[in-house]
């Protein structure tokens, strides 16, 4: 699990948009270097699929989130051979907040996510481990053509990565990934 799930660094959309509409996410680290690049697909029924590459455009993973009722999600993490890495239980509320549970491979939990919606189209999350230890946190600022902007910082508030985007993927619940694992 630490070794793919956490390698996404920002969120993963949950939406009830039109079929095959896109949308691409560049993550970069403390530095402004691109370390990964997230080209996302929103389907009908409102599944979103994902395909995570590496800087040099490897496709190192993907993820599928689909949405459940009353505002609950569930996305499932594979590795690049498809092999099943982890998953993420989310339950959103009316408000626009939402809660995240983060699970390895064989359902052990692995950590969690608190998501809160701030005015206009901004978010902010926070990230603990499997014990509760706050780990980091993320802000995310969007715009209504769905093309947003975020900084992602470590526990004692040190900037450790941003991420960019635009598209036509964004809107309603995201889910939010534990940032800052594997030496990011």
């Amino acid at each position: 699990m630490k070794t793919f799930l956490f390698r996404f660094l920002f969120v993963l959309v949950l939406s009830t948009t039109s079929p095959a509409q896109t949308c691409r996410e560049v993550v970069r680290d403390s530095s402004g270097r691109i370390v990964q690049t997230i080209d996302r697909q929103s389907q009908s029924g409102g599944t979103v699929r994902s395909t995570i590459r590496d800087a040099s455009g490897r496709i190192i993973g993907t993820a599928t989130t689909r949405p459940n009722s009353g505002g609950s999600s569930q996305t499932t993490y594979r590795d690049a051979s498809g092999r099943l890495t982890g998953s993420a239980s989310t339950q959103g509320s009316s408000s626009g907040s939402s809660r995240t549970t983060y699970r390895d491979a064989s359902g052990r939990l692995a950590g969690s996510a608190n998501t809160s919606r701030n005015s206009g189209f901004g978010s902010s999350t926070q990230y603990r481990d499997a014990s509760g230890r706050l780990t980091g946190n993320q802000t995310t600022n969007g715009s209504p053509s769905g093309s947003f902007s975020g900084t992602r910082r470590d526990a004692s508030g040190r900037l450790i990565g941003s991420s960019s985007g635009s598209g036509k993927c964004q809107g309603g619940a995201k889910v939010p990934v534990l940032p800052g694992v594997n030496g990011r």
